[in-house]
Formats: C-alpha cells, structure tokens, sequence
C-alpha cells in the first residue's frame, strides 16, 4: 500500500504537480481511520487512501486543497458527532468521537508569465530557466486568457509583464489586489509612466511601489538571455529571503 503512494508521489513530483498528504495522527471513538492513515490529493481528487466515508473524505479533500492554494500546513479536528462543537467540523455519524488531522501541502513557488504572444522572445528565455529555478512556469495571454486571469488568486506567485501595450494597465490593476511577491514588468521608463499616471487614480504611491519597473537586477544585461538572467537573480533573491 504504501509503495503505492510513493509512486504516486513521485510521478506528481516528475510531473511538477502540487499536492498535499493528509496524516491521521490521532482518534477516538470507533471511526475506521486510525493513526498512521494517509490520503494522497492532488487536482481536487483524492488518489490514495480513505478516512473510511465520503463526507470525512470530502472534509479532508476540500482543507487539503484550500492547504495547497495558502502554501501553509494545517491541523484538523473532525467530530463523528453533530453535537460536538469544540472541533473544526461536526459530523453527523453514529460513531462518536474524533479523528485529528495533520496536512502538509507539497508545491512549487510559480513565476507568472503575462504576454502578448507566444513568440515573445524574453518568455521563452524565462521558460527555459524553469528546470534551473524549481519555479513552476505559467503562461497567460492577456488576449486570450483574459477570464482565466481574472479568477486567478496570485498569491505568493512571482509576476512579470511582458505585455507592451495600454491594456496592460487593467492587468496590472488585478495584480495589484493580490498578495503576489513579486510583480514585475518590462516595460519603457515612457510608457511606464503612463502606466502609472492610470494607476493613480486608483491606488496610492506606496501600493504602487510593489510594481518593479524595470524588472531585474541591474547586471548591466543587453541580450534577451542577459535580461532574462537578471529578473530570475531578482526573483531568487527574494524568494530566498523568505
């Protein structure tokens, strides 16, 4: 059984996908979970293991997937007992007493990647520097993937704008709601300017501030290569801060 659930691991890892286990460490009562169960979710299924009921399963699915998004692990008490008040949830079963949960969310840190077009040269440079960062590279066209953006939450991604022209500022207003770490774009001092000039009308000096223009480390960087060099320095310097 548990060969099993590291293969699945290690294809999800291989695979770049992010996922969570969830620990039963501790339980009362006469529940079918007992210390030392495991359940293995991933892309809002779950694909190894069970708490021994579709209603505690779809519990521990929906916190290990809200565990995935927050990047943060998560303990979980689950009463088999709808009276019970002093648990995260109260289940109506007949089995009394409760199962505690421990989940621990696996997932790469993504890099944003907001363009125009596929051809955009310094995207694919970025692209090609996935396998050398461990970042899980999205890539969004603002015009094509404008929904998609738009019920995107952001948080704690790295962004860069890659877009070059005034539509960017609608985007960039979304972003700027967000709690991403890094929100960059490649843009003219000219044209960011008049980005920024747009931007006022919503959001102050400081919350402006978040918006690193231009994107990158000043390496002295001329090639597209030298310039997709700098910006991923920048982002590893901040990602290794925290």
């Amino acid at each position: 059984m548990y060969e099993d659930l590291i293969k699945l691991q290690g294809d999800l890892k291989n695979n770049n996908m992010e996922y969570a286990i969830s620990y039963v460490i501790n339980t009362s009562g006469s529940s079918i979970a007992k210390p030392g169960f495991k359940l293995l979710i991933s892309d809002n299924k779950i694909l190894h293991g069970t708490l021994g009921s579709p209603s505690l399963d779809n519990v521990a699915l929906k916190e290990s997937m809200l565990a995935i998004k927050n990047r943060k692990t998560k303990t979980l008490k689950i009463a088999l007992d709808k009276d019970n008040k002093n648990s995260d949830y109260s289940m109506n079963t007949t089995c009394g007493g409760i199962i505690e949960l421990y989940i621990e969310p696996y997932y790469s840190d993504r890099l944003v990647l907001v363009a125009e077009s596929e051809n955009d040269e310094l995207m694919k440079a970025m692209v090609n520097m996935e396998n050398y960062t461990g970042l899980k590279v999205i890539k969004y066209n603002i015009k094509t993937d404008k929904d998609t953006i738009f019920n995107d939450s952001f948080d704690n991604d790295y962004i860069l704008m890659l877009t070059k022209s005034p539509a960017e500022t609608e985007f960039l207003s979304y972003f700027l709601t967000k709690k991403s770490k890094y929100l960059g774009l490649v843009a003219s001092k000219n044209r960011f300017n008049s980005d920024l000039d747009t931007l006022r009308k919503k959001f102050s000096e400081d919350e402006l501030k978040r918006i690193k223009c231009p994107a990158g480390m000043d390496i002295n960087a001329i090639t597209i290569g030298e310039i997709a060099i700098s910006i991923i320095s920048e982002i590893i310097s901040i990602k290794n801060k925290n």
